[in-house]
């Protein structure tokens, strides 16, 4: 019987893909030796904006040795994302969705740019450009 309503609400109420291509992407994040950076603030939340209105999401990852703060505006179908560390630390950060991923090395300030995003699901992941200068930190994911 449970195989039977299983099948029914497979054709009649599927899974939207996206929410599949998420489910499949945080299956990802099993790297027991980083630290999970938790959304702390999104501006979202705070105003009924959205990004398309020209003023940039604002978010921020808390709650592991790099703080990740980011600006995500969107272009033509695509997301670009601006973003800064605290403290300033030498890495390696890797946007990453469900499609793909981009990275980039921040600057001395520990500001970093990655153009060409996918909407959807997406996280972040901040590596050390030293090996063991700090545990690298992977935000939760977040749709954008």
């Amino acid at each position: 019987m449970l195989s039977s309503l299983r099948e029914i609400a497979g054709r009649r109420d599927p899974v939207p893909p996206a929410v599949l291509a998420a489910a499949r992407a945080s299956l990802a994040w099993r790297d027991p030796d980083a630290a999970l950076a938790e959304l702390v603030r999104d501006s979202l939340e705070q105003e009924l904006t959205t990004v398309r209105g020209g003023r940039p999401r604002m978010l921020t990852f808390g709650g592991a040795p790099v703080t990740i703060t980011m600006g995500v505006t969107a272009r033509g179908g695509v997301l670009d994302v601006v973003g800064e560390l605290s403290p300033a630390v030498a890495a390696r950060v890797v946007v990453e969705w469900p499609g793909g991923s981009l990275e980039a090395r921040p600057d001395a300030e520990g500001r970093f740019r990655v153009g060409d995003v996918a909407p959807g699901p997406v996280r972040l992941r901040c590596e050390p450009a030293v090996a063991g200068a700090f545990v690298p930190v992977r935000t939760e994911w977040v749709q954008l």
